[in-house]
């Protein structure tokens, strides 16, 4: 559709540098590691060189949204593991120091991050806390003479079996409102991460259940800026565009797969592609593909203006996850029988567009926010 060309010449070089990259990364050992759900660690060395655990803990006038979100799109599009890794560490948790860090967390942190010497985590869904975790948090932050103990328990935190920091979302205790964050190391005495098994989307992503059983850390390792949850919101809101375009990536991923399959595949001595039906799939794929772009790539534009609102993101999120999730259905249907072989790759985006359309924010609380900016009235309440 040609969105590639609102990039400055620039930037359509780095993207076109991480398209040579990708084709250069073995389909076959993404699709091992994904079955075997470990994830593939000598790729975080290329993925820093190419900013890609970087870009979103740069300035604004470094690297545009649009640009962010295409290279968000074409690593999903390879594996969505790796797009979701590195939104994990560049994104929630890069944004969350870049954002609300002190100077100090800032200087120490952020170029450990981007240049993949050190992975974080991003601690703030709980075992019974989710889409309400604004007011039903549980996780304490209780003040001491050396700092804070932090107690409590996280779950769904991507990267924590094996990441280095983890930035602890809790509430002050004896506080209804105080909502704090912590980097806190993974090596702390009491904080355990242990791996969720029997997970059948983005399986290359480690997700663990986290216990904090009195952790303590010094005032240093809170950052100063956040005081409610209305901070957590405003990293959530650009992180969640990022999901949008990684739904996106994960859809194209899926297509490219079927279009090829139509392309060499014969039934009744003639390439599949020249049946009516199949090229309808085609065509149907490529729309929702089409219109999530367009959303997607307005909400970067608005995003790069400083402009994009809460509802804006979830509208754009929303759209794309649940148009990924009817893309992948149709792109895994061309391929018939062959479409449920881990070697043709349409069944893991067929189970990894689940993911998408279920974190970040589920399709539900996204179409709620959006709600409520339509009508004025929240029905959250």
């Amino acid at each position: 559709m040609g969105y590639g060309d609102n990039l400055a010449p620039a930037e359509r070089e780095t993207l076109a540098s991480l398209r040579r990259l990708m084709r250069q990364v073995d389909d076959g050992e993404l699709a091992s590691a994904w079955e075997r759900a470990e994830f593939p660690f000598r790729l975080i060395a290329p993925l820093a060189e190419h900013g890609l655990l970087g870009q979103h803990i740069q300035d604004e006038d470094e690297r545009s949204h649009l640009l962010r979100g295409l290279m968000t799109a074409e690593l999903a599009r390879k594996d969505a593991s790796l797009a979701t890794f590195t939104g994990v560490s560049g994104g929630l948790f890069g944004i969350s120091i870049r954002r609300f860090g002190s100077s100090d967390q800032k200087q120490e942190i952020l170029p450990l991050i981007a240049s993949g010497e050190i992975v974080g985590g991003f601690g703030l869904t709980e075992p019974a806390s989710g889409s309400d975790i604004a007011g039903g948090i549980t996780t304490t932050a209780t003040p001491c003479p050396d700092g804070w103990i932090l107690t409590g328990e996280k779950r769904w935190i991507g990267n924590a079996t094996w990441c280095d920091r983890v930035v602890v979302w809790a509430k002050q205790a004896g506080s209804t409102d105080r909502f704090l964050g912590f980097v806190v190391p993974t090596d702390s005495p009491g904080f355990t991460a242990v791996k969720i098994e029997g997970k059948y989307s983005l399986r290359s992503v480690q997700n663990a259940h986290i216990t904090l059983d009195g952790v303590r850390v010094p005032d240093t390792a809170r950052l100063p800026a956040v005081h409610s949850f209305r901070q957590v919101s405003e990293v959530l809101k650009l992180t969640r565009l990022e999901v949008g375009w990684a739904a996106l990536g994960n859809s194209l991923g899926a297509f490219d797969a079927a279009l090829a399959h139509a392309r060499s595949h014969e039934q009744f001595g003639r390439p599949i592609a020249r049946f009516q039906l199949v090229q309808d799939l085609l065509v149907r794929a490529e729309g929702n593909i089409a219109s999530s772009l367009g959303l997607l790539s307005q909400a970067s534009r608005l995003a790069d203006e400083d402009r994009l609102g809460e509802e804006q993101a979830s509208l754009a999120k929303l759209v794309a996850a649940s148009r990924a999730r009817d893309t992948v259905s149709l792109c895994r249907e061309i391929l018939g029988g062959d479409g449920i072989l881990l070697t043709n790759k349409a069944v893991k985006h067929f189970m990894d567009a689940e993911a998408f359309y279920t974190f970040e924010g589920t399709h539900q609380i996204n179409s709620l926010i959006v709600g409520r900016a339509l009508t004025g009235v929240s029905a959250f309440t």
